[in-house]
């Protein structure tokens, strides 16, 4: 009988057949070797599960590649967690890296402390093959979840190992359409409340990034992070003043966060819908009121 592997790599994949392979290179090059791929086809165009089957085909790989109608991003992760035959998930996008120390590294964490639920590491954020900064992921605070909730995101999917049994115990990712794009950081947030986590000081990565862009997708997803706030808010059915401050403060900064990026795409008109509300929700951030100047400027000058 064949033994499970120690940890399963979960692959979400759409039409990515120009470079899944480049990606899977770098779990074939992993120093620590006990581990099995799942990746998920979400409905791909493409030759995707062809370049897939090909390639853990011709290197050796234990793994397999599911195909599915498509779920978005969430269902293609939940699939691939449930087809798990590992204690631990191991998540990686379809078109990020790996280190080839990165398995090695965390579950040497793993095994130091058996308690442990999730290990987390840092990142190089690259934009067509150029790198652009270091996303340090974390760190740990006393109250982690609300550290999320009212300070922001601090995980990332293809950094983040953590216990199958942690992510059912969790309800794995809300498939829900007014969670596409925050899933992961709803995720994250839930397993906040019931895991232990550890933040490797060290960057054992590459995280592909890719511009929202156009000002539709930008509101898009604002307004799916703003639902998926006020979702959490609810854990605080009866907030004090001061929470109820950070609440503002945190919806206030979502939204001069979302005024910079339309401004930037030269979108004046929602740009000011977002600028004002931050000065609305927390006036007294002198970034908001800093953003909503800024957004005057450019108005007075039609830029």
């Amino acid at each position: 009988m064949t033994m499970p592997p120690r940890v399963s790599i979960v692959v979400p994949a759409w039409n990515a057949e120009a470079f899944i392979a480049k990606t899977l290179a770098t779990v074939a090059a992993q120093s620590f070797k006990d581990f099995e791929v799942v990746v998920v086809d979400d409905g791909s165009s493409d030759d995707t599960k062809l370049v897939v089957d090909r390639f853990l085909q011709d290197h050796g790989l234990r793994g397999r590649c599911i195909r599915q109608e498509n779920k978005k991003i969430a269902g293609a992760r939940n699939t691939g967690i449930r087809a798990a035959e590992a204690e631990l998930i191991s998540f990686l996008d379809h078109d990020d890296l790996w280190f080839s120390n990165k398995l090695e590294r965390v579950m040497a964490e793993f095994d130091a402390d058996p308690n442990l639920d999730l290990v987390c590491h840092h990142e190089n954020v690259v934009k067509d093959g150029t790198f652009v900064r270091v996303s340090r992921n974390g760190p740990l605070a006393p109250n982690m979840y609300e550290r999320l909730l009212f300070d922001g995101n601090a995980l990332s999917p293809s950094a983040v190992t953590v216990k199958k049994v942690k992510l059912f115990e969790a309800g794995l990712f809300r498939e829900n359409p007014e969670f596409n794009t925050v899933e992961d950081y709803d995720l994250w947030m839930r397993l906040a409340k019931i895991c232990r986590m550890r933040f490797l000081d060290e960057i054992l990565g590459e995280y592909q990034l890719v511009e929202r862009g156009a000002s539709n997708r930008i509101v898009y997803h604002n307004t799916n992070l703003e639902h998926l706030l006020r979702d959490h808010f609810k854990s605080f059915p009866s907030p004090d003043a001061r929470t109820r401050a950070r609440m503002r403060r945190r919806l206030g900064v979502m939204c001069r966060s979302a005024a910079r990026l339309l401004m930037a795409q030269g979108d004046l008109t929602t740009s000011g819908i977002y600028a004002r509300r931050a000065a609305a929700e927390c006036p007294w951030d002198w970034k908001n009121i800093a953003a909503l100047g800024l957004w005057a400027a450019k108005r007075l000058i039609g830029k």
